[in-house]
Order: C-alpha cells, then structure tokens, then sequence
C-alpha cells in the first residue's frame, strides 16, 4: 500500500482529501504546515501532496526535503505562472483547487507509476554497470585506446557506427561506452538480437506492426527503433538484416520514407564479425546502408593482437569474482600470467572472461596457478596446444595425451578440477581410460 503525505492548512479539504485517498487503498497522513510535515520524515513516503500557500513556508519548500519522493504541487487558482514554477523546483506535477476527485486519483496514480518507472530504470542501470562495470575497457593497447577516446567523442549527429570483429572481441562493451559516454546517455539502449529471430520477423521488429483490420480496435506495436527513440540501438550481428529493412532504414536516413523522420532521432551502432566490404562483396549488405556507415567504421582488434591488455583484464575478471563468489583474496602468479599470454585467445575477451571465472569457482588456494587455467598447460610450463579447440576439445586433447602420464587424481589437478569432476566429464564425452 503506498503511503501518501498531504500537507494543506485547511482542515475541510485536508480531511476530506485524505478521506478519499483512503477510499482508494492509500495508507494517509496529514499535517497542516512544512515543520510537521519534517516531523514526518517526509523522505519515507511513497507521494506527497502539497499546497502551494501555506502558513509562514511556501508549500515547494517540502521538494528539498523530500529526497526521491515525488511531490505534486496544489494550488487555488488555474496559474500556469505558479505552475511552471513549482515543476522548475522539482514538482513533478501539480493540479488547481477546486479539483475532480477522479482528475485527483488520476494525477496520483500517473505520479506514482512515473516514479516506479525511474526507480527501476535506475536500478537496472545500476545493475548493468555491475555486469559490465566500466573497467572491463580499461586498456593498453595504443589503437583499441584512440578507438575508445573516438566513440566517447562521437556527436549527435553521428547516427551511424560499425564496429567489426571476431565474436567476443569486446564489441558489445564498446557499444555500451559508446553510449554511456555520448549525448544520447540519457536516453534509452536498446539491444536487436537479430540471429534469434526469422528474417521474415526482422522488419516488424525494428520498424513494428499495425494490428490486424479484423480487430475492433486495431493497435499500433512499436518496433526496436521507436523503443530506442532518443537513445541508442545495438544491432547484433547486422548481416543477418534483410536487405529490404536495410533499405528502409536508408529511406528513413534520407528522409524518403513514409515514416516520420523523428523515428531515427536514434543512433544504429551495427555490430559484425566481418568488415563492411566484406559484407556489401558477398551480398550481405546493401552498398546504400553501408555508406551511411562509412564514416564511422571501426576494427575492434582481436585479444590475441593487444596482448598488453591480457593483465589488465585478467585482474579484472579475477577481482570480480571474487568479489561475486565473496572467495578470499587470489592472486594470479607469474607462471599463470605468462600462461595467459602464451595462449591465442580463440575466443577472445568472453573467452578470458569463462578461464578466469572457472578457475575462481575451482582453486583452493589463494594463487592461481596455470593448471588452474585450463588452457594448455602441464605445471607450470605453458605448452603449445592447437590454438582453434574448444574447451571440450581442448579436454579431449589434453587427456587422450597425458593420461599415460598422470594418475586420475594427477590429470584432475592438472586441469584444473576435482576427480570427481573428470570422471564425469570423462563418461560423458566416451573417455574411458585405457
């Protein structure tokens, strides 16, 4: 039950507001000037609701006080002056006396909803930054480093950004800091994943569909693009867009289309795993739609070529979950790190990211040792492995290869895991031991 303050010196209308109020399952105090309404602790409430002229302190002095809490101004007379003030102090609405109980409860319910909106976008917000918190960007190299100062500078009429790179290369990351970074912050970001949808889906997605005639009342749903209206859209894997929806976004850009030009008031960072020629020479992309790309196309190098950045990341990754698994303080030793380097990172930052996080979840010591690592090491020597396995391949190799070496509980500490564990995953990828 929300819990609403109501703060008028007339006693009649002040009883008779909170009456109502509590007609329509709101949990009412009233007070009748500023110092009992401090008094009250005004930040604990969900809404106040405050005349504007009261006894010795105007009725706007309680927006200071209130702290997240919305306030919604009262006043006598229909002032647009008074108004207009009152939303510059941070009013979030306000309503003239003598006021319909119904426009009233309208006005709260607006208010309160409004509030439950923005907590929660700052909330999500908040959550994002701990799952992508900014320092996973940090950086050495020379190149990723003036990428990342060149998205932070991007102005607003840069509508068009294309980052290409292997899968896990950190693109996605670059689009988050690209926006949070820009102009557009304060506006929405919004992600089209667009391999998990049919190509025949695409269009309604990003552009939406009129409801069907057949229904009494027929329903606009907006697509991806008005969603991201103001902010910014993420296009995951965009050479798997149909050609038509990029030829509309073209039109759109152009100001041919149908469509109000206000709907790309919305930046389009495309994300791709090969370079834009390469997408407009095999048929993928339009050469159009590449060209309002082409003055903002950027390479996001591969881990294996920004080899600096290894420890950086590293230490990040292993902070975090730390952190997140509330483990005891761990240290990647020399070995380790030199192990980390002498790998090709097939699947780059995402792939770091998994090694740093399952060694955490599996070392019972307080220094990470290559062993630990997984990914092609015996001691403390880093090894040359085939450097395009996956991890399943990589456990095949490294056990058909040394378990005439090692002892079950030896293979076990080599990789990483409990004996328990290889014996499980021995059985379920047909390993038995000869």
């Amino acid at each position: 039950m929300n819990r609403i303050l109501v703060i008028e010196d007339e006693e009649i209308i002040r009883k008779q507001i909170i009456l109502l109020l509590e007609r329509n399952n709101y949990d009412v105090s009233g007070v009748g000037n500023i110092d009992d309404a401090l008094v009250c602790g005004p930040e604990t409430f969900d809404l106040i609701l405050a005349d504007i002229r009261l006894p010795g302190t105007a009725g706007t002095d309680i927006i200071q006080h209130s702290g997240q809490v919305p306030v919604i101004v009262m006043t006598s007379f229909a002032s647009v002056r008074s108004a207009v003030d009152s939303m510059k102090l941070g009013a979030v609405n306000y309503i003239s006396k003598p006021f319909d109980h119904d426009e009233l409860l309208l006005v709260i319910a607006r208010s309160l909803h409004d509030n439950q909106l923005s907590a929660q976008n700052a909330a999500m917000k908040k959550d994002l930054q701990r799952v992508f918190p900014q320092a996973e960007i940090s950086i050495e190299n020379s190149k990723m480093k003036a990428l990342v100062e060149r998205l932070a500078q991007l102005k607003s009429g840069d509508l068009f950004v294309y980052l290409d790179g292997e899968r896990g290369a950190g693109k996605e990351l670059l689009a988050r800091h690209c926006h949070d970074c820009g102009e557009r912050q304060q506006g929405p970001l919004v992600f089209a994943d667009l391999p998990a949808y049919q190509p025949s889906e695409i269009e309604s997605l990003l552009f939406g569909v009129q409801g069907s005639p057949e229904e009494k009342e027929p329903q606009i749903r907006h697509g991806l693009l008005q969603s991201a209206h103001g902010g910014t859209l993420v296009i995951r894997n965009v050479n798997s867009m149909p050609l038509a929806a990029q030829q509309r976004i073209v039109s759109l850009a152009l100001g041919k289309g149908r469509h109000d030009s206000r709907v790309l008031h919305v930046r389009i960072i495309a994300l791709a795993s090969e370079s834009i020629e390469s997408g407009v020479a095999k048929g993928n992309l339009d050469p159009e739609f590449a060209g309002v790309f082409s003055p903002n196309v950027y390479q996001v190098l591969p881990l294996r070529h920004r080899r600096e950045d290894l420890q950086p990341l590293a230490n990040h990754y292993l902070n975090l979950f730390v952190k997140r698994y509330r483990k005891r303080k761990i240290t990647l030793s020399a070995e380790a790190f030199n192990a980390l380097q002498a790998y090709q990172w097939p699947g780059n930052i995402t792939e770091l990211k998994s090694v740093i996080e399952r060694a955490v979840l599996m070392v019972e010591t307080d220094v990470l040792k290559p062993a630990h690592l997984g990914i092609g090491v015996i001691g403390d020597v880093a090894r040359q492995t085939p450097f395009d396995l996956s991890l399943d391949a990589y456990f095949r190799y490294f056990v058909l290869n040394f378990q005439g070496q090692f002892s079950e509980t030896e293979l076990a500490s080599k990789l990483g895991i409990s004996r328990k564990a290889l014996w499980e995953r021995r059985n379920k990828m047909e390993l038995p031991r000869n």
